[in-house]
């Protein structure tokens, strides 16, 4: 279904066509992104253009409308047995310095939607994880290492496939304690391991943790 994230009206219609053809959702990975011309740039923030906003549109302000409409219906979907889950996909900018303010800030709001989400969704027994992903192997970032490889070839051996973070996702809906992973930040490469998932050709992708940091989880006060 072609839809435009940053058009709220498109998102509802989704989540309705979702409800009318299939009656329950059981999973949402929140994975819409804007990504602006220059985000790379090794510039200060006031010399790169006011488009680096966009990732805070179609990005951050996206997972929490995608969220929103999709509530209800994730919260009749789940039960004890089997609870719903909502993912989203994020990463350690959200921890340390990445392509500038923009970038971080919206990453860094997407770990905190987990933590509050996770809050008022477990009455329901729908699981909300923020993942941090590692550097991906989209096309976009295949051709930049193609165009520049004394400046990012370096960086293929450290790369995962986009389907990487699918299979964790689906590790995490098979995991009898997947409640007690609600509202925490997972480290993708690290969950990895812990429940013996490989990317698409059988390598273990590296944690960015060594490099960038750990992720911060919240604490558990809770201020109605």
């Amino acid at each position: 279904v072609a839809v435009d994230h940053g058009v709220d009206v498109q998102v509802k219609a989704l989540f309705e066509q979702v409800e009318r053809e299939q009656g329950r959702l059981d999973v949402l990975v929140n994975n819409a992104c804007a990504v602006p011309e220059g985000l790379i740039e090794a510039a200060p923030f006031w010399q790169k253009g006011l488009n680096q906003l966009d990732i805070m549109d179609v990005g951050m302000r996206s997972h929490y409308t995608s969220s929103y409409y999709a509530a209800e219906l994730l919260n009749k979907s789940a039960s004890a047995e089997s609870p719903a889950l909502v993912v989203h996909t994020s990463s350690a900018g959200g921890r340390c310095y990445m392509h500038g303010p923009a970038y971080g800030g919206g990453k860094a709001a997407v770990d905190k939607f987990a933590n509050d989400m996770a809050v008022d969704f477990r009455p329901f027994n729908v699981a909300c994880v923020s993942i941090w992903m590692g550097l991906l192997a989209t096309e976009r970032t295949l051709l930049l290492m193609e165009a520049e490889p004394e400046k990012y070839g370096f960086m293929k051996d450290m790369c995962e496939s986009p389907e990487f973070t699918g299979r964790v996702i689906n590790a995490l809906l098979g995991d009898d304690k997947l409640m007690d992973k609600s509202g925490q930040i997972l480290v993708a490469a690290e969950e990895a391991v812990a429940y013996g998932v490989t990317d698409v050709d059988g390598r273990q992708p590296p944690s960015p943790t060594g490099m960038l940091g750990h992720p911060a989880q919240a604490n558990p006060a809770v201020v109605e």
